[in-house]
């Protein structure tokens, strides 16, 4: 409390206006600590790899490398300064790191004393770090932290494995190395696993800065298979960039099936047949064109229908939750869901109810719970229709980075022969086409990656959040499959149990990673 209170005075008292900057970085890299004991071969390496990548995006960056307390807080402050009403403020911690309490300890290099008074006195907590952030007061905070390593820590019983939860307030986002309990892997490079993901995505163009920690997540999760699972939390407004919104687009299949999924997003909670038409006519064989065609069906059948008779869908649906009757009167199509409670008025959601009565074969049928299931069951379809494209670019990826593996240590080798050779002149601009076409398949693939990655993870919230009673252990039979199917329809069934185990495990500690990842990863 009392470092976070002198960060605060140094800050009012000298605020050297003059040093703010548009977007700075601090970076600790923590390697050799006084106890021999605690070293670590990559932290002063991925401090000093990635400043020099933020640097090249336009950062002003600040390093603190092998730090005591005392540099610890020294550049703690300078960053609270130069970060003053920053467009983009990003502190990284690589390092040892505990926590006692429920509070983060950043370990600096002068511990050496495994109880609460080293704690306290050869350390920087994460109040300290949320302080700076605070005072500076940047458009968005970004806060990283590779410190959840293997030490001594644990083993004298000083702290829990890993670092605990925690969020950082508005505007800001924190980045995790790996889930709470856990340990991150240091790496065999000069980097650590986390770190060399970071730097591998951080400089690509037209990245939004949530999308792009989701490729580090996945790029971690493949890259240890599933022994290291990165976490974020975040409570960002608006979109963010490290590398700027120009993206370098590439034309392909992947742009196209961004833009497919894209579109399928916006229109697949809407009761307008024409718009499922034009998206029929856009992608006549896309991923979701059987459902676009379901919906047509059922929208002009229940509009054929008439009035439905008996109950009124006012009376029906009286005394349920505005907002979850929308939710799935969208998820099936026959209503646009709104963020504004005020707009899901009972009279709106009974004409659509209306509808979505009169296309069931028995309209008397018609009530919430079976709404609910119906929606539910349209959610784990979409979910497995998601999957099956995951584990498809999952593996092409793992393919297509082997492959650029190769060509990029042979075109190395062919830069060293034309160094002396020019007949290698010719083989070595051909040898960089071929990276460079390999490098844009890559980027093909990750696009569709992002979309849908997060229009899964969409579906798993969707599916826990208003129909817990559908995927409930023992209730699934409902939502699932029929037997008896095709070998191609048995690979969906499939994808649809899996579906529904993701949604059941997905709690409040797997949330922000991607930890349904591992579940798709390629089996050799």
């Amino acid at each position: 409390m009392i470092r976070a209170v002198l960060i605060l005075v140094v800050t009012t008292l000298f605020p050297f206006a003059t040093w703010a900057q548009e977007r700075v970085a601090l970076l600790v890299g923590n390697s050799h600590y006084r106890l021999e004991s605690l070293s670590l071969p990559n932290p002063a390496n991925d401090a000093q790899a990635l400043g020099a990548k933020l640097e090249e995006l336009g950062f002003t960056v600040i390093r603190a490398i092998d730090a005591d307390q005392s540099a610890m807080e020294s550049a703690l402050a300078t960053f609270t300064t130069a970060a003053q009403n920053a467009d983009m403020a990003v502190f990284f911690f690589a390092g040892h790191g505990v926590q006692v309490s429920g509070e983060n300890y950043l370990i600096s290099t002068d511990f050496t004393e495994f109880n609460a008074s080293g704690l306290q006195n050869n350390a920087v907590t994460m109040a300290d770090v949320r302080a700076a952030f605070e005072a500076a007061s940047p458009d968005v905070g970004i806060v990283i932290l590779d410190a959840c390593r293997n030490n001594p820590f644990v083993e004298a019983g000083q702290a829990p494995p890993g670092l605990a939860r925690a969020s950082g307030g508005a505007g800001l986002l924190i980045a995790y190395a790996t889930d709470p309990g856990n340990v991150a892997y240091d790496g065999s490079g000069e980097n650590s696993v986390f770190t060399k993901a970071l730097i591998d995505n951080i400089g690509t163009k037209g990245l939004e800065a949530r999308i792009m920690f989701g490729r580090v997540r996945q790029q971690v999760i493949l890259d240890t298979r599933g022994a290291q699972i990165p976490w974020v939390e975040e409570a960002v407004l608006g979109e963010h960039y490290f590398a700027g919104k120009q993206r370098e687009g590439v034309v392909g299949v992947g742009n196209a099936y961004a833009g497919e999924l894209a579109l399928w997003r916006r229109i697949s909670a809407q009761s307008d047949v024409a718009v499922f038409q034009d998206y029929i006519r856009q992608y006549p064989d896309g991923v979701f064109t059987a459902f676009a065609k379901d919906r047509i069906r059922m929208i002009e059948r229940a509009r054929a229908a008439g009035t439905p008779s008996g109950q009124t869908s006012a009376e029906l649906l009286a005394g349920e939750p505005p907002e979850r009757i929308e939710n799935a009167l969208a998820v099936l199509g026959f209503l646009q869901a709104t963020r504004d409670l005020a707009d899901a008025t009972l009279e709106r959601l009974s004409r659509a109810f209306d509808i979505y009565r009169m296309q069931l074969p028995n309209p008397d049928e018609a009530s919430p719970e079976r709404l609910y299931q119906d929606a539910a069951r349209m959610t784990v379809f979409l979910g497995a229709t998601t999957a099956q494209q995951l584990r498809v670019d999952i593996v092409t990826l793992s393919s297509i980075d082997r492959t650029l593996d190769i060509a990029k240590k042979a075109l190395a080798e062919i830069e060293e022969i034309a160094k002396t050779n020019p007949d290698a002149l010719p083989i070595l601009e051909e040898s960089r086409q071929d990276v460079a076409a390999i490098e844009a398949s890559m980027a093909t693939v990750m696009d569709r990656l992002d979309e849908s990655r997060l229009y899964y993870q969409s579906l798993i919230d969707q599916a826990q959040s208003y129909f817990p009673e559908a995927f409930a252990e023992g209730n699934t039979d409902a939502v699932l499959p029929q037997k008896g199917l095709s070998r191609l329809e048995q690979r969906l069934a499939d994808d649809a149990a899996l579906f529904i185990k993701h949604v059941q495990n997905y709690t409040p500690e797997t949330k922000g990673t991607y930890a349904w990842l591992i579940d798709f990863l390629p089996q050799n």
